[in-house]
C-alpha cells in the first residue's frame, strides 16, 4: 500500500498560474496530485485589493531577484518582480488580462511548437474565461476567471482612448477579441466583487477540497531524483527537513521561467560542460535550458501632471485602465511591437527621477513597452547549491533595433499624451518635458527602462537544438518529467502580460498529459 505522504501520481512544482491550474485539473480526473509551493499562503489584503497591487512589487510577496546589470541600461541595479506566494505572479501583479495576438502562437507552430497555433490554444482560453460581455467567436464565458473592462474608470482613462482616436488608432471595445492593433479598455480579472481573481483562488482553492490534491506551502523542491533518465521523484525541504516524495507517473516543474530552469541544472539537466564545471553530475545534456531569456521592457515612464487633484482610484480599479498597441518598425499597424499603457499614477525610476526631477502626486504616466524584443538573455547557476540565487542575465535593449523601437514609443507616449482629449486632465509633461531633446529621449530610455516582470523562453518548446522541451512539454531525453509554465515560450507574446498566456498553459498541459 502506498504512503499518501511520500507516494502520488503527479508532483506539480510551483503553484503559480500554470501550476494553479495544472493541478486543480489533473486532480479533477481522479488521479492523486501533490503541488509544492516555496511561498506562503495568499490571504494578505494587498492580494484581494486590486488598488493597491503595486505595494506588493518589492515587498515580502515579491521574490525580488536581482538582475545582472545591463550596460545599455547605464548598468543600473535592477530586480525581477515574481510573486513567492500562493499564485505566483497572479497573486501579486496588476491583474491585467492579455493574450497576446494569434500570429504570437502561430509563430509558435510555425517554428516547432506543434499543437499550439492560436486555433489550438484559443479553446483554452474560452473555457477558463467568464468574460463580461458573455461568449462569441472570441471568448468564453462561465469559466473560474471573471474578466471585465473597468466599471468606473478614472478621467484619464476615457481621454487616453479618445486621444488614441485622435492619432487615428483604431478603438476597440475588447483589446482580446479580436486581438489586434488598437487602442481601448484594458481587460482586467477582477471579479464581481471587486477583488483579484488569481489562478489559486479561481482554480486551487476550490480543488483543495478533492482528498486527492495536496499542497505544501513554504516548502522549496531542491533537486529533482531520477532512476536512469527516468525523472521518479523530487527531493524537497520544509523547516530544515529533507523528504524524498515519488511521482509514479509524472513530476511537472511550473516554477516559472527561473525556478524551472534553475531546478533542471540543479539536476543534471542542461549544458554539460557548464554543469561538470559546477560538480553537478549529468543526466542529460541540453545546452538550451536557460538561455533564450526574453522580457518585456518597460519604460517607467512619461509622466503628465494632472489638472488639479487626482481623484481617489476606486478599490476595484487596477490604476492600469487603458492600453494602446503600435508598431515602431517599417511593417505599418501590422506587426506590433510596442504598447502605451496608462497608469493612474506618476511612475519613474529612481535614476530617471534624479535626472529629469521627481514628479508630483497628482500625476500619471503613459508608460511605453517594448513587447517583441530582438535581445536574448539567460539564466544560470551561480553555484551547486539551491539557496544561491540564479544569475539572471536580461540583456535589455542590447540591439539597436530594441533601443530604437523603445524611443519611437516614448515619443509615442509623448504625443499621446499632448492630444486635445487630454486638455481638460493634464496640467504639463514633466518627464521627460516639452522642450527635451533626441538625445534626453535616449537618455529617458536607458535611464527608465527596466524588467516588466514577464520573463519567458529558457525551457523553449521545440524540436532545435536549443529547444528544451517537446511539443507535448516532455523534458527532451527525460521520461516522467515536463515543463508548463512561461519558460516553455519559444517567442514571447505582444502585449503587456504573460499572465493570461501562463493560465493557458497550464490548461493546455493538463490536456497533454491526460491524453
Amino acid at each position: 500500500m502506498r504512503d499518501k505522504q511520500t507516494h502520488y501520481d503527479y508532483i506539480v512544482v510551483g503553484a503559480g498560474p500554470a501550476g494553479s491550474v495544472l493541478a486543480a485539473e489533473l486532480s479533477a480526473s481522479g488521479a492523486t496530485v501533490l503541488i509544492v509551493e516555496s511561498g506562503g499562503g495568499d490571504g494578505a489584503p494587498t492580494i484581494t485589493n486590486p488598488s493597491i497591487w503595486f505595494t506588493n512589487v518589492g515587498g515580502p510577496l515579491d521574490y525580488n531577484l536581482p538582475i545582472t546589470p545591463t550596460p545599455r541600461l547605464n548598468n543600473r541595479k535592477l530586480t525581477l518582480a515574481l510573486g513567492h506566494v500562493l499564485g505566483g505572479g497572479s497573486s501579486i501583479n496588476a491583474m491585467c488580462w492579455t493574450r497576446g495576438m494569434p500570429l504570437d502562437y502561430d509563430g509558435w507552430a510555425k517554428n516547432g511548437a506543434k499543437g499550439w497555433a492560436f486555433a489550438d490554444v484559443l479553446p483554452v482560453f474560452k473555457q477558463q474565461e467568464d468574460w463580461e460581455a458573455g461568449a462569441n467567436d472570441w471568448r468564453g464565458a462561465g469559466g473560474p476567471i471573471h474578466i471585465r473592462r473597468p466599471g468606473d474608470p478614472h478621467p484619464t482613462a476615457p481621454a487616453f482612448i479618445d486621444a488614441a482616436r485622435e492619432m487615428g488608432m483604431p478603438i476597440l471595445d475588447d483589446m482580446n477579441g479580436p486581438m489586434r492593433p488598437g487602442a481601448g479598455y484594458i481587460n482586467m480579472n477582477i471579479a464581481a466583487d471587486g477583488t483579484r481573481v488569481s489562478a489559486a483562488r479561481a482554480f486551487l482553492h476550490p480543488a483543495l477540497s478533492r482528498p486527492n490534491l495536496t499542497l505544501l506551502l513554504n516548502t522549496n523542491v531542491v533537486r529533482l531524483n531520477f532512476d536512469g533518465t527516468r525523472c521518479v521523484g523530487v527531493k524537497a525541504i520544509a523547516d530544515g527537513a529533507v523528504k524524498d516524495i515519488a511521482a509514479d507517473k509524472e513530476v511537472i516543474l511550473a516554477a516559472g521561467s527561473i525556478g524551472s530552469p534553475k531546478l533542471l541544472m540543479l539536476s543534471g539537466i542542461g549544458d554539460a560542460t557548464t554543469l561538470r564545471g559546477l560538480g553537478i553530475d549529468v543526466v542529460e545534456n541540453l545546452p538550451g535550458v536557460g538561455q533564450n531569456l526574453q522580457d518585456h521592457v518597460l519604460v517607467s515612464g512619461v509622466v503628465f501632471q494632472y489638472k488639479g487633484r487626482m481623484p481617489d482610484r476606486p478599490a476595484d480599479s487596477n490604476a492600469v485602465e487603458a492600453e494602446a498597441y503600435l508598431s515602431t518598425g517599417p511593417s505599418g499597424n501590422t506587426d506590433i511591437d510596442t504598447v502605451l499603457v496608462l497608469e493612474q499614477l506618476p511612475a519613474l525610476t529612481p535614476e530617471a527621477a534624479a535626472r529629469f526631477g521627481a514628479p508630483p502626486a497628482d500625476a500619471f504616466t503613459i508608460a511605453p513597452a517594448l513587447v517583441q524584443p530582438t535581445s536574448r538573455g539567460s539564466v544560470r547557476l551561480a553555484s551547486d547549491h539551491f539557496q544561491d540565487a540564479a544569475v539572471i542575465d536580461g540583456n535589455y535593449l542590447a540591439s539597436d533595433n530594441d533601443l530604437a523601437a523603445i524611443v519611437q514609443a516614448i515619443e509615442a507616449a509623448r504625443e499621446l499624451g499632448h492630444q486635445h482629449a487630454f486638455d481638460s486632465v493634464r496640467e504639463r509633461e514633466i518627464v521627460p518635458g516639452p522642450t527635451a531633446t533626441a538625445d534626453e529621449i535616449r537618455e529617458l530610455a536607458r535611464l527608465a527602462a527596466a524588467s516588466f516582470g514577464h520573463p519567458v523562453g529558457t525551457c523553449k518548446i521545440g524540436v532545435d537544438p536549443l529547444a528544451v522541451v517537446d511539443p507535448d512539454l516532455r523534458v527532451h531525453g527525460i521520461v516522467g518529467l515536463r515543463v508548463a509554465d512561461a519558460s516553455v515560450m519559444p517567442r514571447i507574446i505582444r502585449g503587456p502580460g504573460t499572465n493570461a498566456a501562463s493560465h493557458m498553459i497550464g490548461g493546455r498541459a493538463s490536456q497533454l498529459v491526460l491524453g
